[in-house]
C-alpha cells in the first residue's frame, strides 16, 4: 500500500456532489479521534494546520485557485511523509481535514482507509476506501487497497476480485499480483497463484517477495499434483 499522495495535475479534482459530501463526511466525523495541534510548513512558513486550512479556503475564495492548490498540495505530502514514518494519528488529522476542508481530493479519503487497515480495522478502511471509489472507480490503487481490507477480514474470493479488477485497471501492478497470488495460495488455488507470482516477477525481477512466493506456490502445486496420482 502506497502511502504517497497523487499529484493533481496543479488543479482540484472534480467537487462532490452534495450526497457523496454528507455521506463522506458523516463517516469520518463518525471516526472523529483527538490530535494534537499540528504544525506544518507552508510556503515556507511553519502555520498550524487550522491556520493552512483557513488560508488555503481564503486563497480559493479570492479566485487564486493555483496558490490554494499548493497549500493543500503541501499538506497532503507533510501527511504522506508522517505517514511513511508511521505517525498514523498525525497523517489522518490532516487527510481528514483536507478532505473535510475540500472533498475533491479523494486521495485523502482513500489514505485515511490505508491508515485504518494498518491499525487493523479492516471493517473501517473498506468503508472509506468502497467511498472513495465512488467517485473514483477507475483508481487502481484504491482497487489493490479494498482487496488488502477484504483480505484482513478473511473475505478471501472478494480480496481475490478486487485484486484481479486492480490488474484489468492497471496491468502493470506489481503489488496487485503479488497480493493476488498471496490470496490465491490461501484458497488452495496453486495454479491461479503460481500464473499471478510469475506475472509480479516478470514486471519487477528483484521483487524477492514475489520470487520467494512464486517458489513456494509451485512447490505446493507440485505436490498436491504428486499426492492427486497416489
Amino acid at each position: 500500500m502506497s502511502s504517497k499522495p497523487r499529484k493533481s495535475g496543479g488543479a482540484i479534482r472534480r467537487a462532490s456532489s452534495p450526497a457523496e459530501r454528507n455521506a463522506a463526511v458523516a463517516l469520518l466525523q463518525s471516526l472523529t479521534r483527538g490530535n494534537q495541534p499540528l504544525t506544518i510548513q507552508v510556503n515556507g512558513k511553519p502555520l498550524a494546520l487550522s491556520q493552512a486550512l483557513t488560508l488555503a479556503e481564503q486563497l480559493g475564495n479570492a479566485g487564486q485557485i493555483q496558490a490554494a492548490v499548493l497549500v493543500y498540495q503541501q499538506l497532503l505530502e507533510q501527511a504522506a511523509e508522517w505517514h511513511r514514518s508511521r505517525r498514523l494519528d498525525d497523517a489522518e488529522a490532516v487527510y481528514r481535514q483536507v478532505f473535510e476542508a475540500q472533498p475533491a481530493y479523494i486521495d485523502a479519503l482513500h489514505l485515511l482507509g490505508v491508515i485504518y487497515s494498518q491499525r487493523g480495522d479492516h471493517v473501517t478502511s473498506e468503508r472509506l476506501i468502497r467511498q472513495a471509489l465512488r467517485e473514483n472507480p477507475q483508481a487502481d490503487t484504491y482497487q489493490n487497497n479494498l482487496g488488502k481490507a477484504l483480505q484482513g477480514q478473511g473475505r478471501l474470493e472478494e480480496a481475490a476480485d478486487s485484486y484481479q479488477r486492480t490488474v484489468e485497471l492497471n496491468p502493470e501492478h506489481v503489488l496487485a499480483w503479488n497480493n493476488l497470488g498471496k490470496v490465491c495460495m490461501e484458497l488452495g488455488k496453486w495454479e491461479e497463484a503460481v500464473s499471478a507470482f510469475r506475472r509480479a516477477v516478470a514486471l519487477r525481477p528483484d521483487f524477492n517477495e514475489a520470487q520467494r512466493n512464486l517458489d513456494e506456490a509451485q512447490q505446493q502445486q507440485g505436490g498436491e499434483g504428486a499426492s492427486s496420482r497416489v
